[in-house]
């Protein structure tokens, strides 16, 4: 049986090899970033760690190329440490076990692989010692802890490189380029309220059955939020006497329960309610996908109500104006969506509802204006909004010069136009743009399947492909087809 040592380009699978041999899971990078540090000095590069332990990388211009503009090759040195149940594995101290399989795919033996972002982190190290090839300056980034925070991309400081194009290495689809991506701010919301006191017999109404998704890459989906359905089955029913709101959890995962704690006179009230419900939950399932036809309105008996929201009706109208969902595509990429915003999460405590939302955007003063407008939907309403861990996006630039380059080229490996793609969720690319707003930046790699899984696969003939583009659009940098 082969091993990864028997694969092509020898270079870039000696060099994933060697990472698989060092434990790196998130906040455990010593040990590769001194292995990065040490291989960098065996090549007569120099190298620099900074205090939030990204490594940059630096080898001269190939001879004649040294005029041409600088490019950086950027990936992350930590992975995502998941193993199978009955798996026996420490990831701060044993190495991966590699098996190459007959349908040309390489797993780890029941441990994710690594190959999220180790085989991009092979492809520049090969480059930096490769000797023979034609090349403009180069500087090799390797951020930390990508997989929790992407602390490096973060604590990154401007004017440490001095590149003009990056090319990012930690895409999973083979052929296609990465040209864009959201920022986001988490968005927190504040509503007082008063209450009154009464005594009815309680009923918890649920909305369930959704089918939820990524807050980004799903938003538009029609997948239906389930804070939202709630105000409005509530102001459906004509429910006055509200107890309790709650909903949700992640920020960045559309929710798909929430509740409410409601008082209702009697069991014939309560049957009454029923019915409306019904009613309502197949007039509400004609709007969602098909995906989520399984939305259910439950009502079921609780705890007896002896204290309700005084002005509950301000509290729904919020939760249904607020904005929530697409709210702009982009411009300049047709089915991209350029602007969002998640309602994320309601609870009731301490005589407040407390909204959670997440706001994205690829367009900085996009973001800033959704901000701006739903933190005037809340004053509006009586209520007080804090925004926090801002970060930046990554606007699409289909013509640009770096995007023609990788075009060009990728045509001549796969005999077709590589699609232009972006996401609608963060990447360190948005996050390094805020850094170095002057960078021109790309994103590919080869085909990887089930990251952050045990099933983790890295397809082997895509490696090669790769390995093999990168190459030509470093020649053609270096000579000068970059330039404007």
């Amino acid at each position: 049986m082969s091993t990864i040592l028997d694969l092509q380009p020898a270079s870039v699978w000696h060099y994933f090899h060697q990472l698989t041999q060092i434990p790196r899971p998130s906040h455990h990078e010593e040990a590769v970033q001194q292995y990065v540090l040490d291989e960098a000095a065996r090549l007569g590069l120099s190298a620099e760690r900074d205090a939030v332990g990204n490594i940059r990388v630096r080898k001269p211009a190939s001879a004649g190329h040294e005029g041409a503009p600088g490019v950086i090759l950027q990936g992350h040195l930590d992975m995502v440490p998941q193993k199978n149940a009955d798996k026996v594995h420490d990831f701060t101290r044993d190495p991966i076990t590699t098996q190459v399989h007959a349908d040309g795919r390489v797993t780890a033996d029941g441990t994710t692989l690594g190959a999220d972002n180790g085989i991009g982190v092979a492809l520049i190290l090969a480059v930096l010692a490769d000797k023979t090839l034609v090349h403009p300056p180069l500087e090799a980034l390797f951020t930390s802890s990508e997989e929790t925070g992407m602390v490096g991309a973060k604590g990154l400081q401007g004017g440490w490189l001095k590149g003009r194009y990056l090319i990012n290495l930690d895409y999973e689809d083979e052929g296609e380029l990465c040209i864009g991506c959201a920022g986001g701010v988490d968005g927190s919301y504040t509503l007082p309220y008063a209450t009154r006191t009464v005594r009815m017999p309680g009923y918890r109404l649920m909305v369930r059955g959704l089918r939820g998704g990524h807050s980004g890459v799903d938003i538009h989906r029609l997948r239906g939020n389930a804070i939202r359905i709630l105000a409005q089955v509530l102001v459906g029913i004509g429910a006055t006497e509200i107890a309790d709101l709650s909903g949700g959890n992640l920020r960045n995962a559309i929710p798909r329960e929430a509740q409410a704690l409601i008082g209702l006179p009697d069991e014939a009230a309560a049957t009454a309610v029923r019915e409306m419900l019904a009613r309502l939950a197949a007039q509400i399932r004609q709007g969602l996908a098909q995906d989520s036809q399984g939305l259910e309105l439950v009502l079921e008996p609780a705890e007896e109500v002896t204290q309700v929201i005084e002005d509950a009706q301000r509290l729904l109208d919020v939760l249904r104006v607020l904005p929530n969902g697409v709210d702009q595509m982009s411009p300049s990429m047709p089915g991209l969506v350029e602007t969002s915003t998640n309602l994320a999460a309601i609870r009731c405590k301490d005589g407040a509802l407390h909204i959670s939302c997440l706001l994205r955007s690829s367009s900085e003063p996009q973001k800033l204006d959704l901000a701006d407008r739903m933190a005037a939907v809340v004053r509006l309403a009586g209520g007080q909004s804090d925004y926090s861990a801002d970060y930046g996006g990554w606007l699409p630039k289909p013509d640009s010069p770096l995007v023609r380059i990788f075009q060009r080229t990728g045509e001549q490996v796969f005999g077709h136009r590589p699609p232009l793609k972006a996401i609608h969720a963060g990447l360190e690319c948005g996050i390094l743009s805020t850094h170095y707003p002057h960078w021109e930046m790309i994103s590919f790699g080869p085909t990887i399947t089930g990251a952050h899984s045990p099933d983790e696969a890295v397809q082997i003939d895509t490696v090669g492909r790769c390995h093999q583009w990168l190459l030509m659009c470093l020649q053609a940098l270096a000579e000068g087809e970059g330039k404007v």
